[in-house]
């Protein structure tokens, strides 16, 4: 039986345990009658070293605590407090002599022995603190029973993590069993919280952290655990409690190492060495401290730099494993992938066993392309740690990836689901093959290749291969410099369209592996968003009410610090308007300084020159290019519908709301609303003219319910179906994926007779939602009215991936167009297949037989013998 086994067995008190507890409570209110005041005096002083813990005061706890340690009081909390006050603000030298004076009086406590650990580590004595494990596994054995009690289940628990045994086990044994003890021991809620934290459960940890709120709403440390919890759904949240924690102590040091990872995040690395630089003020020799700046360094290529600040980092304690995978952790949350890789396997040189690393590893590696070594690390982390969210979600993954078909092109490895592969597959090939010849040549870029591109049919799985966890609802696609992963149109609650996503996607991989990751988001972002406009019109992001009142407004960011209007960003609006500002200052750089400025300064960027420095070099000075941006940008917003009336009402009450558009009827907001609400009331003469009115104000309207939507709804209920397809056009002219506008414009041009216009439609169409079987019928009809007899086989072979009612009828079909193109053998394979599922199928039968009938060879008449005269 293990030791946790001894543990758990002994949870079942038996009726001498609960008497020998009973005695010593009886010996304990003995004690208190006969010494009341020393037992209130220690209390107060309790108290007062816990408050000053609170707030942050460590100085005012040292002196507490050390009092009574050398008044040699009794009570193991003074040692164990004057411990971790010195381990909090970097005197581990202080601790160690306090740590050894307690094991001599208080051995068999296992929070002592747990601190012992930590003070022999940052006192460079690991030897000592691996003696602590065999010392407390000998105590546990001796004498179980002792550790079951719910003040010693927390550090028992805390003790089996971290020899490795099953995080869920742990969790039942010893903190559920000393909740259910004690309700109100905030200790087991928070053990619990960080265990499920660093598993990345974070649905675990909430619901922990939430019982421990009600316990202390004044505690920094549950507040900190509270931003860890909700900064991946709900950063808003997260950031209260990041706050909350610190308004309670200024110098809670895990909400400033949180602080300093939130701007280094923004690339806003000045502001995280000032907070660095006040954890410093508290520890002069926090790992994780020094361990930041490294990764600082990294990022603005003072490798030397980075170099001492590891070493100051691994000064306390040499194998320290957290040191090399904050690190790497950090440099990959930058793109920064075969850095992290190399930093983790550092990191598990020191630890072999340590999970984080490992999980870190793996994702590297699977980002990497490097997908054999990444799956294996993944195996390994779940065999060792089975309750790992992130590995377990991965693991689940591979069984999906594992009935994906693979498409192998020049430069490429792509995966899909097996019946999408054969609806698009063909159109994904070519369109990322056309991106590589145009964009490497461009960008003048020589690429490692193969790039992996992974496309997933759930949005579940997408999330999971890109971030490890569900999530990301708002993204489209990712890419990681040589691997792609994107949502397929049947992933998807709205319309978008795929081919722009891996367009911009694919650009990613050439400017990522250009600049050798060492790029900022926003130019990333930028330039893809830009070279997806140049590659049709229709796509990236255009000037609209929103974007011009936002520009125009408070919400401009200076093109000097445009990354950090992703990592800021208010809501999901800003997050579009941060890629849209992004793409507007590439436009604006490259039309002031010119396409060979933009690729020096992506070429500085590869060799490590800091992002703020490769700006400055065209315009001289970032203040000259941020204002000169801000004059461009301004002039774009000012030009969308310069003869509009842009005032807006800034009332919320009903009635003040519709006395200020009465007041203003000739607002674009007042003509916007009084269309819509025409329409909505089905009085089409009154919605026309101020549809029209829109039109002419904005005629480059590109959304789709925007003006053009509202007149060819009008038009259709007024029965002109020719005004109704032209304002189709003019939309479509300038919506990659207004998809009901596509299938209206197709259907008007069927049966009007256009072919060739509804054809067009539907090859839209087949980049937006593919997946319809309506759309690609009318594809199939459409094409072969166009004798376009490729198109028209690819389009019924995906009929037949769409669950068809008449299957026959479309193999008879493919057939057809397989005979068009001159491949009747392959013709004859799916008449064949027609006429299985339908036997009496007549013209399927016809096709064959004459299809027979030119294969067979001509017979030719038996030559007669010739008759030798004489014979």
């Amino acid at each position: 039986m293990g030791l946790l086994g001894m543990v758990i067995n002994d949870l079942r008190l038996d009726a001498n345990l609960l008497r020998n507890g009973l005695r010593r409570f009886a010996l304990y209110c003995f004690l208190v009658v006969l010494a009341p005041t020393a037992i209130a005096q220690s209390v107060s002083d309790q108290e007062a070293a816990k408050e000053a813990v609170r707030v942050g005061d460590y100085d005012r706890c040292v002196e507490i605590a050390k009092e009574q340690v050398e008044k040699r009081v009794w009570n193991e909390k003074w040692p164990a407090t004057l411990i971790e006050t010195y381990l909090t603000i970097g005197r581990y030298s202080d601790a160690l002599p306090v740590l050894e004076d307690a094991l001599t009086r208080f051995g068999d406590s296992l929070r002592i022995r747990l601190l012992a650990i930590q003070v022999y580590r940052m006192n460079n004595e690991s030897s000592k603190a691996k003696e602590q494990f065999e010392l407390i596994d000998t105590m546990v054995q001796r004498s179980p029973w002792r550790y079951t009690g719910s003040t010693e289940l927390v550090p028992l628990g805390e003790y089996f993590l971290l020899r490795g045994e099953d995080p869920k086990q742990v969790l039942k044994a010893c903190f559920d069993q000393a909740i259910k003890a004690d309700p109100s021991m905030i200790d087991a809620h928070l053990a619990t919280a960080r265990m499920a934290l660093s598993k990345n459960d974070a649905k675990v940890a909430s619901q922990a952290l939430a019982k421990a709120l009600k316990l202390d709403e004044k505690s920094p440390e549950v507040h900190y655990l509270l931003a860890k919890a909700w900064s991946s759904s709900e950063p808003e949240r997260a950031t209260k409690h990041l706050k909350e924690s610190l308004a309670i102590n200024p110098r809670f040091i895990p909400s400033l190492v949180m602080v300093a990872e939130e701007k280094m995040n923004e690339e806003s690395y000045d502001t995280a060495l000032e907070v660095l630089n006040e954890i410093e003020k508290i520890n002069p020799k926090h790992p994780s401290m020094w361990a930041l700046r490294a990764a600082i360094a990294h990022l603005a290529g003072r490798y030397q730099e980075e170099g001492s600040h590891r070493m100051k980092a691994l000064e306390p304690w040499s194998l320290n494993p957290e040191v090399d995978h904050t690190i790497g952790k950090h440099l990959a949350m930058h793109y920064r992938f075969s850095e992290s890789v190399d930093y983790q396997k550092r990191a598990l040189t020191m630890e072999p066993r340590y999970i984080p690393a490992q999980t870190q590893l793996a994702q590297d590696l699977l980002r990497l392309g490097k997908t054999d070594d990444g799956w294996t690390w993944v195996d390994k982390v779940r065999t060792e740690d089975p309750y790992d969210v992130t590995i377990f979600n991965l693991k689940q993954l591979q069984k999906e990836l594992d009935r994906f078909t693979t498409l192998e092109t020049p430069g490429f490895v792509i995966r899909m689901d097996a019946k999408e592969a054969k609806i698009y597959g063909a159109d994904v090939v070519a369109l990322l093959s056309e991106a590589r010849k145009v964009l490497t040549e461009k960008y003048a870029t020589v690429l490692e290749e193969p790039i992996y591109v992974a496309i997933f049919p759930k949005q579940k799985d997408f999330a999971i291969r890109t971030f490890g966890l569900p999530g990301g609802q708002g993204f489209l696609g990712v890419c990681f410099g040589r691997l792609i992963t994107a949502n397929s149109p049947a992933a998807l609650q709205v319309d978008s369209n795929w081919k722009s996503v891996l367009w911009h996607e694919y650009c990613h991989v050439v400017t990522l592996q250009k600049t050798k990751n060492k790029m900022p988001r926003w130019l990333s972002e930028g330039i893809s968003v830009y070279e997806e406009k140049l590659r049709d019109k229709t796509w990236g992001q255009n000037m609209d009410p929103t974007f011009r009142e936002m520009i125009l407004g408070e919400d401009l960011v200076p093109l000097s610090k445009l990354s950090s209007a992703f990592l800021n960003a208010k809501s999901p609006m800003h997050i579009q308007f941060a890629y849209f500002e992004s793409s507007l200052a590439v436009q604006f750089f490259i039309e002031s300084y010119g396409m060979p400025a933009m690729l020096k300064q992506l070429d500085d960027l590869s060799l490590g020159m800091p992002t703020s420095d490769a700006l400055r070099r065209a315009p001289g000075s970032l203040e000259a290019l941020d204002k000169e941006f801000e004059d461009f940008i301004k002039k774009q917003a000012n030009a969308l519908a310069p003869n509009a009336d842009w005032s807006k009402p800034t009332v919320t009450d009903r009635s003040e709301l519709e006395a200020w558009y009465s007041e203003n009827p000739k607002s674009y907001y007042s003509l916007e609303r009084a269309a819509r609400t025409s329409i909505q009331n089905k009085k089409w003469d009154e919605a026309l003219p101020l549809a029209k009115e829109l039109q002419s104000l904005w005629p480059e309207d590109h959304r789709v319910d925007g003006c053009y939507a509202m007149l060819s709804r009008v038009y259709r209920e007024l029965g002109s179906a020719e005004d109704e397809r032209k304002e189709l056009a003019q939309l479509l002219d300038r919506s990659p994926d207004a998809l009901d506008a596509l299938l209206r414009a197709s259907e008007l041009d069927w049966t009007a007779g256009r072919a060739n216009e509804t054809l067009e439609w539907c090859e839209r169409m087949q980049a937006v939602q593919p997946l319809r079987f309506d759309v690609q019928e009318r594809r199939a009809q459409a094409a072969e009215k166009c004798e376009r007899w490729d198109i028209a086989e690819s389009a019924w072979k995906a009929c037949m991936e769409l669950e068809p009612f008449d299957i026959a009828w479309i193999e008879y079909r493919i057939a057809v167009a397989l005979d068009r193109q001159g491949k009747s053998e392959e013709a004859k394979r799916h008449l064949l297949f027609a006429l299985e599922e339908s036997p009496r199928f007549t013209e399927a039968l016809k096709m064959l037989v004459s299809l027979q009938k030119q294969s067979a060879p001509e017979e030719k008449e038996p030559e007669k013998k010739k008759e030798v005269i004489g014979q």
